[in-house]
């Protein structure tokens, strides 16, 4: 290995995703980025289970929001509907704004940690709301 971070083969072709370290990228504390000790299963367990979380959130209340917003909250039919479908392509849009929000800003897990608290925040007031009425 030279010092760019490069291994060699015997045939003279060099693969830098061999390496140890991943060059110019740098963790939380500025310290360089160990291969080994990055990404991997541990990453992918956290992404996938909050994706699971929150499927099951986004179509539990996909199901009842036409009643909640029918019985509680007295819409009449039509408008619940459309305000459902409004509900349904914002939230459809929302990953496009995120996938902004991570790669120009926060990065992706504090994005994904930010946006599961919020959704768990509203997902919350909305058991609130529909337990006290």
């Amino acid at each position: 290995m030279d010092d760019t971070g490069t291994s060699t083969h015997s045939a003279g072709v060099q693969s830098p995703l061999l390496n140890n370290i991943v060059n110019g990228t740098v963790d939380y504390k500025g310290r360089p980025v160990l291969r080994s000790k990055s990404g991997c299963w541990r990453s992918a367990y956290f992404i996938v289970g909050v994706e699971v979380a929150e499927r099951f959130a986004y179509y539990g209340v996909n199901s009842n929001l036409i009643t909640y917003l029918t019985v509680p909250l007295g819409q009449s039919t039509t408008t619940a509907a459309e305000n459902v479908n409004i509900w349904s392509g914002t939230s459809s849009l929302l990953p496009l704004v995120g996938a902004f929000i991570a790669d120009a800003y926060l990065g992706r897990y504090l994005t994904i940690i930010i946006a599961s608290l919020l959704y768990v925040l509203v997902c919350r007031l909305f058991i609130f709301t529909f337990k006290f009425e």
